[in-house]
């Protein structure tokens, strides 16, 4: 065993014996620890809940993504086949909401430092404990992919793949991407951007997606199984950096017009660079509701004395108000669209900012998720 699988092992062993995977459970224990015990397990111990007791056995991991979990299933279905009225769990610092819901799927116990726990035996005991973070300072889960396929330049290949739900090599993300470089160029005025990231980035990136199973490999080709929860994701994770991204944008009264056409058209002579309407941009596929702000992306370095100048405006100013919000990264231009008389992102990236935004739009979000990106894929 490495170094690092003895301190995880130490680590979960002092965990047990301090009731740590139970801790806030009326009448549940952890009783008669017993470390490298019979038939080859890490742990032998019992869990007691009232006047119930059942024996486990655990195997002590280090890191459980998906993947891995995905490879354990058939052993953990085949011991429980074996002898039933026992639990046979995995035991691991921090398990990943996405790896406890793998777990919960295929029938397969845990028990993590953080608290979350699942143990079931028909007829006997029951425990469930899930979305318990951990404390400051313990360990953080370890099946974080090296490579977080939701965030900056990576995310670009999440917008390949969701925007085109077909199989895909490496070579042809990289050539797509180029792809929309080029027709950016022609499409938003002003653009000099470029989509295009090395082939390693890819397989990074792909590799991290493969880890936590949102993707599935077809000889040399991936494919998503399930695009909507794979986009589900993606949004819960922006939303989490949604509103520190809003630091750096600000809003401004709105002289130009009521609707995103009269809106563009004034902002014209007011920007270099390119720009792209997004969260009302959906209105134009999946009419829903009225808009009360005007979300506008724009291009990091781009001056804004101008726009703020807005609000210094005599006159008229109408609805919806401007908010003007800095990228952070180009890639939410990627398959943005100037075919309606003003530029807007692509559905993928309206949705993730109405959901983000919450409240009402997020009842927008799901109404553009129905009706014009999930029909998209059914014909792909």
């Amino acid at each position: 065993m490495t170094q690092r699988g003895l301190q995880t092992e130490k680590n979960i062993l002092e965990a047990l014996r301090d009731q740590t995977p139970v801790r806030g459970l009326p009448g549940v224990r952890i009783r008669s620890i017993r470390p490298r015990a019979s038939e080859g397990f890490d742990v032998q111990f019992e869990i007691e809940s009232g006047d119930k007791r059942v024996s486990v056995f655990g195997e002590i991991k280090s890191e459980l993504s998906p993947k891995l979990l995905e490879e354990i299933a058939p052993w953990i279905r085949r011991m429980k086949s074996l002898r039933q009225g026992v639990v046979f769990a995995l035991l691991c610092p921090v398990l990943s909401p996405r790896s406890q819901a793998f777990c919960i799927q295929n029938g397969i116990d845990f028990l993590d430092l953080a608290g979350n726990i699942s143990v079931n035996v028909p007829g006997v005991l029951t425990l469930q404990r899930l979305g318990m973070r951990s404390t400051e300072g313990a360990s953080k889960p370890s099946s974080l992919p090296a490579t977080n396929p939701f965030s900056g330049r990576s995310s670009r290949v999440l917008r390949v793949l969701l925007e085109k739900t077909r199989p895909w090599t490496g070579t042809e993300i990289a050539k797509e991407l180029q792809i929309q470089s080029n027709i950016i160029a022609r499409t938003l005025p002003n653009a000099s951007i470029s989509f295009g990231i090395t082939l390693g980035a890819i397989s990074k990136v792909i590799s991290s997606l493969d880890e936590q199973l949102w993707i599935r490999r077809q000889g040399s080709s991936i494919t998503v199984p399930e695009p909507r929860r794979l986009l589900l994701e993606w949004a819960e994770k922006y939303k989490e950096r949604y509103r520190w991204r809003l630091r750096s944008s600000f809003e401004t009264s709105n002289p130009l017009g009521g609707t995103p056409t009269e809106i563009s058209a004034g902002l014209q002579p007011l920007i270099r660079g390119p720009y792209a309407f997004t969260g009302a941009a959906a209105a134009t596929d999946a009419p829903f509701v009225n808009v009360d702000r005007a979300d506008v992306f724009l291009i990091q370095g781009e001056p804004d004395k101008r726009l703020r100048a807005l609000d210094l405006r005599q006159g008229f100013t109408t609805i919806p108000k401007l908010r003007f919000i800095y990228a952070y990264d180009e890639g939410v231009l990627l398959y943005a669209r100037n075919d309606t008389s003003f530029p807007r992102v692509s559905n993928i990236q309206a949705y993730l900012d109405l959901y983000a935004r919450g409240g009402r739009d997020l009842k927008q979000a799901g109404y553009l998720l129905d009706n014009a990106i999930a029909p998209k894929w059914e014909v792909t």
